[in-house]
């Protein structure tokens, strides 16, 4: 039998075929096993990797984080030691006057402690200080280098003047509607009207002689410290705004060339300009001349632009930083506060009797009856057009302001 022999050799082959594709087979599970083996070995690895990056990644913000406490702590250390140190030291402080509050009085009122620094100065203690003064709305504090502190008092602005009969009495009302202080009623003006100085006691004046140190302040008011006076005996010098008068030392009665009638040779009273001897109208040499209650409140409230509130009601009770309370004295300055400024020029008076009976005197001699503060901006449009279009005007009535009347010669 030829055949048989051959079975052999194909089992053989047949074997071998089966192992050739186990062996295939086998490849990619013992790949997939290699690879999934290495895949997990790379996760571990990727794992343990990723917590240390982390780590290492936060230390340059701890550092700088570190860094910036230390400079923050340095800075803290180098304030404290610079405010406290001698080098900026407070060695010459410059207290400036203002129109009601006289250097001599400022500085009165300030002190400054001694170790003080341009640094740590306490300018709210500073700014209470000066507040004292009815007049001081606020404070402005300078420093120059290296030793050098400049105080200036910033005053209220003045609305209105109000002129009190009752009393013989003026006070400044500020434009927040306030009452400031009372003003003097003595002023002197030159040939212009402009007021020179003021000669009677203001606020203060009035502290000044209480510390017994009053002395010439800025507002032109006369010392009080004992100097040479009107009453003083053996010619001794007239005090500056207080005129000669026949009390004067002695009885004298000063001349116009500034000597005493009864004078020894030689011996001479300087006389203010401001007195009225030799004069018809009691205007000096110079022009120069007193003013005093009305006329005086006038003036100086002409000087602030502001109103001048007259025939005001004596049940009117001003003090010093108190609000305004009365119906008319607010009504008045609602007015103050409508009109332009070009027209509060024009305005000599504005007379308060009564909330609906206001009424202006324009320094022309024209009386305007105004009534309660509505329209006030119609009110003054059609005042001003009336005394542009209407020759010889002596009265308007602008209560209605949409149907003014008027009179006129």
């Amino acid at each position: 039998m030829p055949t048989r022999p051959a079975a052999p050799a194909k089992a053989t082959a047949a074997k071998a075929r089966r192992a050739a594709a186990s062996s295939k087979d086998a490849s990619p599970r013992a790949a997939r096993a290699r690879g999934g083996a290495s895949v997990q070995g790379s996760g571990r690895t990727t794992a343990r990797a990723a917590s240390t990056p982390a780590f290492v990644s936060n230390l340059p913000f701890a550092r700088i984080a570190l860094a910036f406490a230390g400079i923050a702590i340095v800075a803290i250390v180098a304030w404290v030691v610079i405010t406290t140190s001698p080098i900026f030291s407070v060695t010459d402080v410059v207290v400036r006057g203002s129109e009601h509050v006289p250097q001599a009085m400022a500085e009165r009122l300030i002190d400054v402690p001694e170790g003080t620094t341009l640094f740590n100065v306490d300018a709210a203690s500073i700014e209470e200080s000066l507040k004292q003064n009815p007049w001081v709305e606020s404070v402005q504090i300078e420093r120059q280098f290296p030793h050098t502190l400049i105080i200036t008092p910033q005053e209220y602005e003045v609305a209105a003047i109000a002129y009190i009969t009752s009393g013989d009495v003026a006070w400044a009302i500020g434009t927040n509607n306030t009452w400031i202080a009372p003003i003097s009623l003595s002023v002197t003006v030159d040939a212009e009207g402009n007021i020179v100085s003021t000669t009677g006691e203001t606020q203060g004046d009035a502290t000044a002689e209480q510390d017994g140190t009053a002395s010439a302040g800025e507002d032109g008011t006369a010392a009080a410290d004992g100097g040479g006076s009107g009453d003083d005996a053996g010619g001794d010098a007239v005090t500056a705004g207080e005129p000669a008068t026949p009390e004067d030392a002695q009885g004298d009665v000063a001349a116009d060339d500034g000597s005493s009638g009864d004078d020894a040779p030689g011996e001479a009273d300087e006389v203010s300009t401001t007195g009225s001897d030799g004069a018809q109208d009691g205007a000096a040499s110079d022009g120069t001349r007193v003013l005093t209650g009305l006329e005086a409140a006038l003036a100086l409230a002409q000087q602030d632009d502001a109103i001048l509130f007259i025939n005001i009601p004596a049940d009117v009770a001003p003090a010093s930083g108190s609000e305004v309370t009365s119906d008319v004295i607010v009504a008045g300055l609602a007015y103050s506060d409508g009109f332009s400024t070009e027209f509060i020029g024009q305005i000599e008076d504005l007379s308060l009797e009564s909330v609906d009976a206001i009424s202006a005197n324009l320094t022309s001699g024209v009386e305007v009856s105004l009534g309660s503060p509505e329209n006030i901006a119609l009110k003054e449009r059609v005042v001003t057009e009336l005394l542009d279009q209407v020759e010889g005007i002596t009265y308007i009535n602008v209560r209605d302001p949409e149907n003014p009347t008027y009179r006129a010669l």
